[in-house]
């Protein structure tokens, strides 16, 4: 549930930062963009974007957030600002938000071609008459002037850092480059003369007619070039490259409305399959309907398979708690003072294998088997924080809903379940059968209310999700910060930042805070074979 909670937070964010709607789109600039980005970014109105975002509550929340003090504090961050750096050095002036704020024109797109030099080409719809008015053009007679197509360029190299600063302005655009064979290419397309335009590779052209309708704001993502740099593996939060391999595009639509935003995305598979992936309809709009009103967070998804609703019973309902941390990619401390050893240390046997844990598997046997031979045809996650009675802690109810692919045996589920170690409190660990629906829970409660949904509920209605899962941002909030800072409040580990805020109830809970206007997210995912579509709806309090 944290995972998915901090990826539905990351996925508000991008979305908040935009407050009113756009004017209908004009012509797309990706036909003057040379090939080889690894991502591209279009806006039909990104002055007004960049307007909204300086004028918004979340920009100011923000800005003063321990979030955004966490980041100031990053590896990411600093990297970011060397560039900054380098391409004031190249430019003459800073890229700062004064600078963005006056070459944000109307209809404008980005193309990134290397994420650890930051090589990119921006072009944005602006007017001859205020490009002639900016800062960046004032900077031109300390650039060398070039040419490409019958268009002039100007171009500065910072001699140090090799950084390179491009602009030019023709036909009621302004370009800017950190690479001269960009604006170059640019600037030939923009003439109409020969040359290979991002229009014509496969991964955007297919993508962008598979995702059709284009937003307000969309993003472009050649996969497989992504994938193939560090950089992209090593800040790429969700640490899922293994299962976006399989793709070879993927495209985001951002759609705004009042009261929410929406995000329309597809990924298009390497290899097309040509029928419909097993998986989805029924079982999951069928499953849904045991979701009880007012719970937190709920996942659902179809076909999960017996070893993932093991680890899902094992994580969340039998042995709940921390899991085998990650590897870590850090190299180790060094001893710089004190003693390394004794000779006593010579007697340590070095040979011999670590004990093994004593502790008893956290699934038993007859539990596996149970699982294994009833697969399910979905699976629910329904989970939610309550506060405890005193007021001072916070408790999870959670509860796993399967679906069998035949009634479940009562008495077979009594048997593996009856004699597990209780999870929580004692008498909270409940199991309910009914038909072919089994619930396992921490809690009797929230046990009772799903099995009253699954009695009332009406028949699935047809539909074709494979998963489907909403936050309740606004109703968790407050009892996610109240439960973090009992268990935050520990020292910095040596060689963390300093100064640092608790990560939970300081570092997230304030871009929660930031982002409170979000009053809930939903994801629900469709799978055809040769394509994966997902969207992403943010509810919005008024």
């Amino acid at each position: 549930m944290k995972r998915r909670v901090l990826l539905s937070l990351g996925l508000i964010g991008f979305a908040v930062w935009a407050m009113v709607q756009a004017p209908a789109p004009g012509p797309g600039l990706a036909a003057f963009m040379p090939q080889g980005p690894l991502l591209f970014v279009e806006a039909q109105d990104f002055g007004a974007l960049v307007r909204d975002w300086n004028a918004s509550r979340e920009k100011t929340l923000w800005l003063a957030s321990s979030n955004y003090s966490v980041f100031q504090q990053s590896r990411l961050y600093q990297r970011l600002t060397d560039a900054q750096n380098e391409f004031a050095a190249a430019a003459g002036l800073p890229p700062d938000m004064a600078l963005v704020e006056s070459v944000a024109g109307s209809e404008s797109a980005l193309a990134i071609y290397d994420t650890g030099n930051l090589h990119f080409l921006y072009i944005t719809k602006l007017a001859s008459a205020r490009a002639l008015e900016t800062a960046l053009w004032k900077t031109r007679s300390s650039h060398e002037t070039r040419n490409a197509a019958g268009i002039p360029y100007f171009l500065r190299v910072d001699p140090a850092s090799r950084r390179v600063a491009a602009f030019a302005s023709a036909q009621d655009y302004l370009l800017l480059a950190t690479r001269e064979d960009l604006i170059a290419g640019a600037l030939t397309l923009l003439a109409g003369r020969p040359a290979a335009a991002l229009t014509g590779e496969r991964w955007y052209a297919e993508g962008v007619r598979a995702a059709g309708t284009r937003g307000e704001v969309r993003m472009v993502m050649n996969m497989p070039s992504l994938l193939r740099t560090p950089y992209f593996r090593s800040y790429w939060i969700q640490r899922n490259v293994s299962a976006l391999r399989q793709f070879d595009s993927g495209v985001a639509d951002l759609h705004r409305s009042v009261d929410e935003y929406r995000e329309d995305r597809v990924f298009l598979r390497l290899e097309r399959p040509g029928e419909q992936m097993a998986g989805g309809g029924a079982p999951v709009s069928g499953i849904l309907k045991l979701v009880p009103p007012g719970v937190g967070f709920y996942s659902a998804w179809a076909n999960p398979g017996a070893q993932a609703v093991l680890s899902l019973l094992r994580a969340k309902i039998l042995a709940p708690g921390p899991g085998v941390p990650p590897l870590s990619e850090n190299a180790p401390g060094v001893v710089v003072s004190g003693v390394a050893g004794t000779e006593a240390d010579l007697e340590t046997r070095i040979d011999e294998p670590p004990l093994g844990s004593a502790a008893p598997e956290p699934v038993p046997a007859a539990v596996r088997r149970l699982i294994e031979a009833n697969p399910a045809a979905a699976a629910l996650e329904v989970a939610g924080t309550r506060v405890a009675p005193g007021g001072v802690f916070v408790a999870i109810d959670t509860a796993i809903v399967l679906v069998g692919a035949r009634d479940w045996d009562a008495n077979a589920v009594h048997a593996a379940f009856a004699n597990i170690p209780e999870a929580g409190p004692p008498g909270r660990l409940a199991f309910e059968t009914s038909g072919k629906v089994l619930i396992v829970s921490n809690s009797a409660d929230l046990a009772g209310k799903i099995l009253s949904a699954r009695e009332s509920a009406a028949p699935a209605a047809p539909a074709d999700p494979c998963y489907s899962a909403t936050f309740a941002h606004k109703d968790e909030h407050a009892r996610f910060v109240k439960m973090m800072r009992l268990i935050d409040h520990v020292q910095t580990p040596a060689g963390g930042m300093e100064n640092a805020p608790p990560f939970f109830s300081g570092n997230i809970a304030s871009l929660s805070t930031t982002l409170a206007r979000a009053d809930s997210v939903e994801v629900v995912s469709r799978d055809t074979g040769p394509e994966v579509f997902e969207t992403v709806t943010y509810r919005l309090k008024q």
